[in-house]
């Protein structure tokens, strides 16, 4: 029975591999247990070098969140991380800048009745 299990397993991962599905778990929700269908991302187009990005991806979390950042740019970034309150509407935003070529994640405490809707370009509410 046990060969039979693993030999599932080879069948499903030599069908992963033939789809280019390798290395899904790989994402930061993955590896903090966040459900995917509760990652979000976003980009914010760089000014040099022309057709790279500033990354980012967060999760809904309830009362703070992360959000990871991967900036690609030579130059810094600055991103407004934009909260709406649930029992108002009313959206906040908190300003993330982060240095060209850096990668890493940071927290955000956001209170129980906000959640992150969007990470736009630049620090001022739109």
């Amino acid at each position: 029975m046990g060969s039979i299990k693993a030999r599932g397993a080879s069948v499903l991962l030599a069908g992963l591999m033939s789809l280019g599905l390798t290395g899904v778990a790989a994402s930061p929700a993955a590896a903090t247990g966040v459900d995917a269908q509760d990652t979000h991302r976003a980009s914010i187009a760089c000014a040099k070098p022309k057709g790279e990005k500033a990354n980012y991806s967060w999760g809904d979390g309830n009362i703070s969140v992360t959000v990871y950042f991967n900036n690609h740019c030579s130059h810094k970034v600055d991103a407004g991380i934009v909260t709406q309150n649930a029992t108002d509407g009313t959206y906040s935003i908190r300003c993330m800048t982060t240095n060209g070529g850096t990668k890493g994640k940071k927290k955000f405490n956001i209170g129980a009745l906000n959640k992150v809707v969007k990470i736009q370009k630049g620090c001022e509410l739109k």
